[in-house]
């Protein structure tokens, strides 16, 4: 057990609450980590009730919860072997990270004002805290604190164009925050528009763990059972044509989201690190899929995320990608439906060299951030290496 560093410092973290994403938990535990080279105490605090639900597009009504427990109908019975039921499976595997390695707090959001009086600072980030589409993210700009307590760390807003009846309230937030740390230019670019403020750009906080950091709470999937195989992870539409390549590549294919696969589908986020870190290859169009290729120098090709239709939103989220592409010079590994999801040589490694000293300047810019925000000094803070 290591010791306190900095026993007085105790930091709330804000992000977004669930269990339904592979990226948003591991950022969440990854500036944790960081936040703890800092400070004795860093609790997540979330503010939705606890369910035995999974997070989903539709909300459960009280008839649901009646139908449920009832089982009116086989309701319980449909629902457990259908996409709800995979899907309770999938979270459940998610939940159980979280609960081993995440120190996350509930509170309601009426108590959060007296609540957040036992810590030092509040800290949002990372993931798209700020994007004005999303019905709660209006607590992410920590109202409930008081001015001097308001930090931010890689908040990403997602679009350029904040609703007209959100603007105010965006833009008074913006300005009532401490400091402004955001993860695309894009948003800070916006930030200043808005406000006249500088936001500081960083990177996101899984690219502050060293890859030996995440094979530490990695686990080898009850899926694998030996063999070469190309992991494919799609948030939008997964092109067809992947399955082509991997057979001319000769390499099985293992689909995370595969929901005809119930193994594949109900993959951990302890799994998910693993899978990654021993595939021959990576095809996706996340970006934390991309994150943890690169940290574990797998090859991988990004593709353009598809939407469900014509004008879908989805197809419009590349500014991430872009960016971090560009911080290592990876942008070969990227393609799209006019290139027919190809690249040259995908199994050839990239320029693996490029990653260490673009890592090393990040996690400088972002330490020296963190130790300003956090008013220390460059001599009073042990570094854990």
């Amino acid at each position: 057990m290591r010791e306190s560093v900095n026993p007085e410092i105790r930091i709330a973290k804000f992000t977004l609450d669930g269990y339904f994403n592979y990226g948003n938990v591991l950022q969440n535990y990854a500036l944790q980590q960081v936040l703890l080279r800092y400070a004795d105490k860093v609790d997540t605090i979330w503010t939705q009730p606890e369910t035995f639900l999974p997070e989903m597009w539709w909300k459960w009504t009280w008839k649901m919860y009646i139908k449920w427990l009832i089982d009116w109908r086989n309701f319980r019975t449909e629902i457990t072997n259908g996409h709800v039921g995979r899907e309770m499976a999938r979270q459940t595997k998610i939940r159980d990270f979280s609960d081993r390695y995440i120190s996350y707090h509930r509170v309601a959001l009426a108590e959060l004002s007296n609540q957040i009086k036992q810590y030092d600072y509040c800290v949002v980030g990372s993931d798209q805290v700020w994007n004005p589409h999303f019905g709660n993210y209006h607590q992410f700009f920590l109202g409930f604190a008081p001015e001097e307590k308001r930090l931010s760390y890689a908040a990403s807003i997602s679009t350029m164009e904040i609703p007209a009846e959100e603007r105010d309230f965006f833009v008074q937030g913006l300005k009532d925050m401490k400091t402004l740390s955001v993860r695309e230019q894009a948003g800070a670019d916006l930030i200043e528009q808005l406000t006249g403020r500088k936001a500081e750009v960083h990177v996101d906080p899984t690219l502050l763990l060293t890859a030996d950091e995440w094979r530490s709470v990695s686990r080898r999937p009850t899926w694998y059972h030996g063999g070469e195989y190309l992991l494919t992870y799609f948030l939008g539409r997964r092109p067809a044509q992947i399955d082509a390549i991997a057979k001319e590549l000769g390499l099985e294919v293992v689909n995370l989201l595969d929901e005809d696969v119930y193994e594949h589908y109900v993959t951990g986020a302890d799994e998910f690190l693993w899978a990654i870190d021993h595939a021959s290859l990576v095809y996706t169009d996340s970006f934390h899929g991309s994150v943890f290729s690169i940290l574990f120098q797998t090859p991988f090709v990004v593709c353009d995320r598809l939407g469900t239709g014509k004008g879908d939103a989805s197809e419009k989220m590349g500014s991430r990608l872009d960016t971090l592409l560009g911080y290592f010079g990876f942008q070969q590994r990227r393609t799209n439906e006019s290139k027919d999801y190809r690249i040259e040589n995908p199994l050839q490694p990239p320029a693996w060299e490029r990653c260490e000293p673009v890592l090393a300047r990040e996690r400088a810019r972002s330490d020296e951030y963190l130790r300003r925000v956090l008013g220390l000094n460059d001599g009073c803070l042990e570094k854990r290496l």
